[in-house]
């Protein structure tokens, strides 16, 4: 996010705004491939651990029997014993991608195109029953497991990005810009427990664990997925399409004849779009029915091969019919639609305090929800070089720190740095994104200038 404040990331800030493009002073610009990896829970961490760290694959799974502990040992995977937890993860690839810059009569307009690939997925305040199995200690008796809505996507787009000003005097100008972009699913899942699920342990099993049986369920499963379970391999192939919009608007301010703003404000609306997938709905419903969900023979002695398989499996425990559940084969997952907000400002030549805002506003069945994020950044720009140190805060409870340095055609970056090089406490959290991009670095404003036709006698 602080990278897309700098005036030289071209296209690659059409994500964050589609006016961003516009701003850059150079006539085009090519990106040959960047990603931007972040994830963030808290159900589970790597004690006394960096993610560099994790390169060493010394983990140990936390056996609190045996004395195995993340509070009290390094390089243990270990759980919270919270009683809600929340996660997100999300992967975005940039593959090939340029913007150029095109003067009509009196008007200026940015062309844009891009491709990504991009994967979320995230759940917040899911009930972390989970937590006596990760303690080892026995279930309760009784226990109301509370209802949530999981969803996960993996999804192609083809995007089209135009910018334009629509008002200019010397030192002012209103510019729109919007993205058209092609959605190809390739991965989707959505399950969507609506009742709150009644959950009762029984006899203690010669497995030295519980028999527990659930009731009052009533859950809806969407699933499609490009793999091959009989094959066991990935194929990339449309499992779904859908088409999206961005919208974007800036206010800028400039000094006299100067090619760089003195201060910009963008509003944005961005990811208003959903996906039709073909792929398989469930319904598991039968409050008469109670269903053994562990120390259940039927799975424990069963080696899966495929999502239909362990479906149908349920069916059969549900209604006594394997395919009873199954209800359709569409369904729709909405893109994780937000609100962006950007303030920028010079503070001196080439020196720009920026502040973004990053609010999710789900409007489309089964939406993606991005996480919330308040950032502000210190960046120094240049053709060929900036750096920009950045604090930020996520969902409006977590602080990180991040920034990120553009060489020439590299960028290397993080809004959350420290968890990456630094070995944390309780590591459950990070963010790192680069880029590899052509431009003119070596060019100039002066340079700039001296191309311009002269209109004089």
């Amino acid at each position: 996010m602080s990278f897309s404040n700098d005036q030289y990331s071209g296209i690659n800030g059409a994500i964050f705004s589609p006016t961003t493009p516009y701003f850059n002073p150079n006539k085009w610009d090519v990106n040959i491939v960047s990603e931007d990896v972040m994830f963030r829970n808290n159900y589970g961490y790597i004690s006394d651990k960096s993610v560099l760290g994790l390169l060493k694959g010394d983990i140990k799974t936390a056996s609190h029997r045996r004395g195995i502990r993340g509070d009290s040992e390094s390089n243990v995977l270990d759980f919270y014993t919270n009683h809600f937890v929340s996660y997100y993860v999300e992967n975005d690839v940039m593959g090939p991608s340029f913007s150029f810059k095109q003067k009509i009569k009196d008007q200026t307009f940015r062309l844009g195109f891009f491709t990504r690939l991009r994967t979320q997925s995230s759940v917040k305040d899911f009930d972390n029953y989970m937590r006596y199995a990760n303690q080892e200690i026995i279930e309760p008796k009784e226990y109301a497991f509370q209802p949530v809505k999981v969803n996960l996507m993996n999804w192609g787009e083809i995007g089209l990005n135009l910018s334009t000003n629509l008002y200019t005097t010397n030192t002012q100008e209103l510019i729109v810009g919007a993205n058209l972009k092609y959605l190809i699913g390739l991965d989707g899942a959505v399950i969507n427990s609506k009742n709150q699920i009644k959950l009762e342990a029984d006899t203690i099993s010669n497995l030295g664990r519980v028999d527990i049986y659930a009731s009052n369920y009533n859950i809806d499963a969407s699933y499609a997925t490009n793999y091959d379970f009989d094959g066991e391999k990935y194929s990339l192939k449309s499992r779904g399409n859908g088409f999206a919009l961005d919208l974007g608007i800036a206010l800028v301010n400039r000094r006299l004849n100067d090619e760089l703003y003195d201060f910009k404000l963008s509003a944005n609306i961005m990811d208003i779009g959903y996906v039709n997938f073909k792929g398989e709905n469930h319904q598991l419903y039968n409050p008469s029915q109670r269903v053994q969900i562990q120390n259940n023979p039927t799975f424990d002695n069963t080696d899966f091969e495929s999502i239909s398989q362990y479906m149908k499996l349920l069916s059969n425990e549900v209604y006594g019919d394997e395919n009873e559940s199954l209800k359709g084969n569409k369904f729709t997952i909405g893109l994780p639609t937000s609100l962006n907000i950007n303030m920028s400002k010079k503070i001196r030549d080439n020196h720009y305090w920026n502040v973004n805002w990053i609010q999710r506003t789900p409007i489309f069945e089964n939406s993606l929800k991005r996480i919330n994020v308040l950032q502000t950044s210190y960046a120094i720009q240049k053709d060929g070089f900036a750096i920009a140190p950045s604090v930020s805060l996520y969902d409006y409870e977590n602080v990180t720190f991040g920034g990120y340095i553009r060489i020439g055609p590299l960028i290397l970056g993080s809004d959350n740095a420290l968890p990456f090089v630094f070995k944390q406490k309780k590591l459950n959290a990070g963010s790192f994104y680069f880029g590899i991009k052509l431009y003119p670095f070596w060019d100039s404003e002066a340079k700039r200038r001296n191309r311009e036709p002269c209109y004089c006698d």
